[in-house]
C-alpha cells in the first residue's frame, strides 16, 4: 500500500451557544454540528523521506502553516513514522468559512496516515490525538450529527438531519477571523446575556421526530450578530434564501458562510442561480451521516 485517497466532509452548525469562558480562555460552548456532502479530497502518497504538498487552491500555504503539515509532523513524531509523504489536496470547501474545512483535512490525515502506515491506532485514540491540533477535528473524523459541549471536543451523537432536505451553501467574498469574532463577542456579551439563544433540546427532539418546523424554530447562532458587524452581506443572503423558500437561513460557525435548508428542489435551484451570479462559492448539497471516508487504496 503506497497511496490512499480520502474524502473529507465539511460541516454546518445547526446551533451555536456560548455559556461562559474557562480559566484558560477557551469558550464553554453548546452547539449542534452536522456533516454535509460538500467535501475536500486528500491523496497521500508514501515517499522515502520529507514532506511535499500540492493543492488546487492558490489561497492555501503548502508549508508548516498548513494544518495538513502540522498533522503529519504530530503523527510522525508521536508514532515514530519512518519515511515521508507527498500530499495532494483538492480544495472544494470554502476557506475561512466557518465550515471546518481545515479541520476536515486534518481529520483525513489522521485516518489516512493510520491506514497507510499500518499504525493500528484505535478510532478513540485518533480522536484524542486530534484534540491537540483543533476542537473540530474530532467531529470531522466521526461525521454525522453531534451535540458538542465544553471546548467543543465533548461529543454526543444525536439523530441525523433528514437527508431528503437540501442545503444551500453561500460564502460571501469576505474573510472573517474566528479569533476576532470571539474576542468581539466577549466585549459585547461578557456577562453572557445575549439577546437570543438556540434551543438545543428542542433541536434534538425535532431531529428524533423529523419535525422540521420545530427544528428550524429552535435553531440559532449567537455569533451571528457579531460577524454581521463586518459582513453585511450575511443578512442580504439570508433574505434571498428565505424569499426563495428556505425553511431557515443562518450563519455557520463564526462565519461568514450562510446556509439555507430547503424542502423544494426547484426553489433551491432558483435560489442558487440567483446567488451564484454574485457569489461564486455557492453550492447545493445535503446532510451526511459520514465523516472522513476512504475512497481508494493502492
Amino acid at each position: 500500500m503506497d497511496i490512499i485517497k480520502l474524502r473529507a466532509r465539511a460541516k454546518i452548525n445547526l446551533s451555536i451557544d456560548i455559556l461562559g469562558i474557562f480559566d484558560d480562555g477557551y469558550h464553554n460552548v453548546e452547539m449542534i454540528m452536522q456533516s454535509i456532502d460538500l467535501s475536500d479530497y486528500v491523496v497521500i502518497r508514501k515517499k522515502d523521506e520529507g514532506f511535499k504538498m500540492y493543492t488546487s487552491s492558490s489561497d492555501l500555504p503548502v508549508d508548516k502553516r498548513n494544518i495538513i503539515f502540522k498533522t503529519w509532523e504530530y503523527m510522525k513524531k508521536k508514532y515514530d513514522i519512518v519515511g515521508g509523504i507527498e500530499v495532494f489536496l483538492e480544495k472544494n470547501i470554502p476557506i475561512a468559512a466557518g465550515m471546518a474545512g481545515g479541520s476536515a483535512d486534518s481529520a483525513a490525515m489522521f485516518i489516512g496516515l493510520n491506514e497507510l502506515f499500518g499504525l493500528n491506532i484505535s478510532r478513540d485514540q485518533l480522536i484524542e490525538d486530534s484534540k491537540e491540533l483543533g476542537s473540530d477535528i474530532a467531529f470531522c473524523i466521526n461525521g454525522g450529527t453531534y451535540l458538542a459541549t465544553g471546548k467543543g471536543t465533548d461529543l454526543k451523537q444525536i439523530d441525523n438531519l433528514d437527508e431528503n432536505l437540501e442545503i444551500l451553501i453561500c460564502k460571501p467574498n469576505t474573510f472573517v477571523s474566528t479569533k476576532r469574532v470571539y474576542k468581539k463577542f466577549d466585549s459585547m456579551y461578557g456577562d453572557m446575556r445575549v439577546d437570543k439563544r438556540p434551543n438545543n433540546k428542542g433541536i434534538m427532539s425535532a431531529l428524533k421526530t423529523k419535525d422540521v418546523q420545530k427544528m428550524t424554530n429552535s435553531m440559532y447562532n449567537v455569533l451571528e450578530p457579531v460577524t454581521k458587524i463586518w459582513c453585511r452581506n450575511i443578512a442580504s443572503i439570508e433574505k434571498i434564501m428565505l424569499d426563495k423558500g428556505a425553511l431557515i437561513s443562518m450563519m455557520s460557525g463564526s462565519g461568514p458562510t450562510v446556509f439555507g435548508i430547503f424542502e423544494d428542489g426547484k426553489n433551491i435551484k432558483k435560489c442558487s442561480d440567483i446567488l451564484r451570479k454574485k457569489y461564486s462559492q455557492t453550492f447545493i448539497t445535503k446532510a451526511s451521516n459520514k465523516g472522513v471516508e476512504i475512497c481508494g487504496i493502492k
